[in-house]
């Protein structure tokens, strides 16, 4: 706890990393309305001015851990697609990391399915998405495009649509008792959509 207590009163960078990494506790364990900032001060161990320095209210908070998440998220999928020999490849490669870790990985399910759109809004979350999955989304369907291994069309449309797709098969992941076989029925469903695109 010294190294805690050393960050009182001190709105540093080292501040800001305690109380997201805080933050991201307390919203694995409980949804962000039973989550008081009181809390994730005293777990975090900074100030109150220091917190507000970063964050003015908790939405703020929860967005920053959101992001963190999102991007830990990302460049799991990145490192799983790497390998793909083809834009296409790498697009359906990284359609099923993404339900693999709607499968496996509790903080993906608990903060970016679970918790983001309830606490940003649908508006708020597609802001915070747009350089996020949304982003990357996008960037594999215009690379598959761009190689002649879509069909030329409107990029976003394609991968928002696609991205609502995967959204939903999340949901039934997440929500089902067997999230295995969940994943197992929805992943044939999403190879067949992109598969299709191709036609």
């Amino acid at each position: 706890m010294a190294s805690a207590r050393g960050l009182r009163g001190r709105p540093s960078e080292g501040a800001r990393n305690a109380v997201v990494d805080a933050a991201r506790k307390l919203f694995m364990e409980r949804d962000y309305a039973q989550v008081s900032t009181t809390e994730i001060l005293a777990l975090s161990g900074v100030s109150r001015g220091a917190l507000y320095h970063h964050f003015p209210s908790k939405r703020d908070l929860f967005l920053a851990v959101y992001e963190a998440s999102e991007q830990r998220m990302i460049a799991s999928i990145a490192a799983e697609a790497a390998g793909a020999e083809t834009p296409f490849a790498a697009l359906l490669q990284s359609a099923c990391a993404y339900l693999c870790l709607c499968e496996k990985d509790e903080e993906f399910r608990r903060i970016g399915l679970a918790q983001s759109r309830v606490v940003l809004g649908w508006e708020g979350w597609r802001v915070a998405a747009n350089d996020l999955g949304i982003g990357v989304t996008l960037a594999l369907v215009s690379a598959a495009i761009d190689a002649g291994e879509l069909p030329v069309a409107d990029p976003e449309t394609v991968a928002l649509m696609l991205l609502g797709a995967l959204i939903e098969a999340a949901m039934l992941i997440v929500v089902a008792e067997d999230r295995a076989a969940a994943r197992r029925r929805s992943e044939p469903v999403i190879i067949e959509m992109l598969e299709g695109l191709r036609r």
